[in-house]
């Protein structure tokens, strides 16, 4: 089973530093040109918005970096216009467009649901802003533009802009009120590093909904546990991006993670066989590795050499 996993593992830091579009199938109608270095694949991050501890994982900001259409935002249940989304880059990057998708293509998931539901209606009138100074700002407006009901709407900048943090405010929709959805957003550019810097130390205890998650980076190594030691991860680091695969012991299956470690937080998303989504995996780092009771999870952490 080792061996297994870090066949797996190496063949997704290959998969996670090549320039093909990973993770998710390909959108049906032609993306626009250039590298989308929102991406999670990129080093890409989504902030959570405010009501998203109470929504359903399939309505997070987070389903905005995967880049498709498939899994999707929703804002809240009363919540007014405008909306704002967080987001960051691995780095400064030099951005040329935007790409906002509006399409509505759910998948079937494998329990019968479906991956969004009709609720909300497409982004109308935006902006996007930047910021190089820090995820509170100050902002400037990088372009303001208008999204096709249903359909992805490429808008290009009026000139090239350097930019880390990133700030999409959502002034309308095509319904005038309600719940407002978005698909997808992509941000068309070139950053200096995929990645970004390397991460000095990911090791530690993540807080997570289905349990903590345990991470020790060795180099650019991660070995990783879940769920009390049933789930272990094994992996490379790339910059920021972690690619991991994981085993469940209760289930005997293999499948893989890209996570994202930033602002002492994991960002990012674990996939079934076959690269079909699973879920968002997003976690909060509460503490370090020393010192705590590792627990059935010791022996994930430290494999024999």
């Amino acid at each position: 089973m080792r061996a297994a996993m870090m066949a797996l593992a190496g063949a997704l830091l290959l998969a996670g530093c090549s320039n093909a579009a990973p993770d998710k199938p390909a959108a049906k109608s032609a993306e626009p040109a250039g590298d989308n270095i929102l991406h999670i694949s990129w080093g890409g991050i989504a902030e959570a918005d405010a009501g998203e501890a109470k929504r359903h994982w399939s309505t997070w900001t987070i389903n905005l970096v995967d880049g498709g259409p498939a899994y999707g935002w929703l804002s809240d249940k009363g919540a007014a216009l405008p909306h704002a989304l967080n987001f960051e880059l691995a780095g400064t990057g030099k951005i040329d467009a935007v790409a906002l998708d509006n399409r509505f293509e759910p998948v079937v998931r494998e329990d019968g649901s479906m991956s969004q539901t009709a609720e909300g209606s497409p982004v109308r009138r935006f902006a996007l802003l930047g910021s190089t100074k820090g995820p509170e700002g100050p902002y400037e407006t990088l372009v303001e533009g208008e999204a096709k009901a249903d359909a992805q709407t490429v808008v290009k900048l009026p000139k090239q802009a350097a930019t880390r943090w990133l700030r999409l405010r959502i002034d309308s929709n095509w319904a005038g009120s309600g719940q407002t959805r978005l698909s997808d957003l992509a941000v068309l550019g070139t950053l200096d590093q995929r990645g970004g810097a390397a991460i000095a130390d990911a090791s530690g205890i993540y807080s997570h909904e289905y349990g903590p998650i345990l991470l020790r980076q060795k180099g650019n190594e991660v070995f990783g546990c879940y769920n009390d030691g049933l789930g272990t991860l094994r992996g490379t680091v790339f910059g920021r991006i972690m690619r991991l695969a994981w085993y469940s012991k209760a289930e005997g299956s293999i499948g893989a993670a890209t996570l994202v470690a930033a602002n002492g937080k994991l960002y990012g998303f674990w996939y079934r066989p076959e690269d079909r989504m699973g879920s968002p995996w997003n976690a909060v780092r509460e503490g370090g590795l020393e010192g705590a009771d590792l627990g059935k999870c010791r022996a994930a952490l430290y494999p024999p050499a």
